[in-house]
């Protein structure tokens, strides 16, 4: 299954939302799991996409481990595009049925306050259908 724009649309209202209920402003991004923007990419939520979706963990997990030979990931296309992979909190997999379909990224606010807008994203996609 891949990402549909509509259910991308309501994971960033969703982020949007919270970050609004937190009083602070946030880019969010959504990307499949080739790094392609699916949904309003802005360059740092996108590259905290681009780590989750390339890893399948959250962007701020310290045990990812990324080689210097980018032709085995997926979202080479992606990064010969310039665009970084931006290791701090606030980018989430997109894992449905055990596999990762893509990520959305937010950044802006503290890296607290990124994961909590983009749990609120996630929460939403997954209980989109």
């Amino acid at each position: 299954m891949s990402i549909r724009l509509a259910e991308a649309n309501r994971a960033i209202e969703a982020a949007l939302a919270k970050a609004h209920d937190l009083a602070v402003k946030i880019s969010v991004a959504i990307c499949d799991a080739d790094g392609r923007p699916v949904a309003e990419a802005h360059r740092a939520s996108y590259g905290k996409a681009l780590v989750a979706a390339t890893s399948g963990r959250p962007s701020g997990d310290e045990s990812i481990e990324f080689s210097e030979d980018f032709k085995d990931f997926r979202t080479a296309t992606v990064m010969g595009e310039a665009v970084p992979f931006i290791r701090r909190p606030g980018g989430l997999p997109i894992i449905r049925a055990g596999q990762v379909e893509g990520a959305l990224g937010v950044a802006g606010a503290t890296d607290e306050q990124d994961v909590e807008c983009a749990l609120a994203g996630i929460d939403a996609f997954t209980s989109s259908g």
